[in-house]
């Protein structure tokens, strides 16, 4: 088989848009992510919607919507229209912007970003509650218990606080 020169195939990028009009506005919407750009996008959603123990399907799909619209569209947010993200999320939905602009990007590009956000959050849930991840955590908290081990040996240390554990212990039996 004769080999092909990658540089012949002349590859391009695909950074094709579609125009959607809402409202009478004309809004971008790319077809295609580049991968830098989408791993961007899945951290901020895990960063801005995990909490221990536990993934919330409705605070991912909040985080993830709106990720999508700031990495898909050209639409400009405010710092100040950001602060509240579950109420710009109840605008844009209960409006049907959302559905408009996911209708716009291609099927198999915006799957690839809901999958790739599911599957993250399965593997960072799955290692929190592996051996390794349970183990990563105690030791960080057992380090945070060493600064209170130094602190109480501190206090112990000063004669007013050590008079006063005798007391308490004696009075304990």
């Amino acid at each position: 088989m004769a080999k092909v020169s990658f540089t012949k195939l002349g590859l391009k990028k695909n950074e094709e848009i579609k125009t959607i009009k809402f409202n009478d506005i004309e809004i971008e919407v790319k077809q295609y992510l580049p991968t830098n750009d989408k791993l961007a996008l899945i951290g901020n959603v895990i960063n801005n919607s995990h909490s221990t123990n536990f993934a919330n399907p409705v605070l991912i799909e909040v985080m993830g919507s709106l990720e999508i619209i700031y990495a898909y569209t050209n639409i400009n947010f405010t710092d100040k229209q950001k602060e509240d993200p579950m109420k710009l999320y109840d605008l844009l939905n209960s409006s049907g912007l959302i559905d408009a602009i996911v209708s716009a990007i291609p099927q198999v590009e915006y799957e690839t970003v809901i999958d790739g956000i599911s599957d993250t959050i399965e593997a960072v849930y799955a290692y929190e509650n592996s051996a390794m991840g349970i183990l990563n955590t105690i030791s960080k908290d057992y380090s945070n218990l060493e600064l209170d081990a130094t602190k109480i040996s501190e206090k112990l240390s000063d004669e007013k606080n050590l008079g006063l554990l005798k007391e308490v212990v004696t009075k304990l039996g």
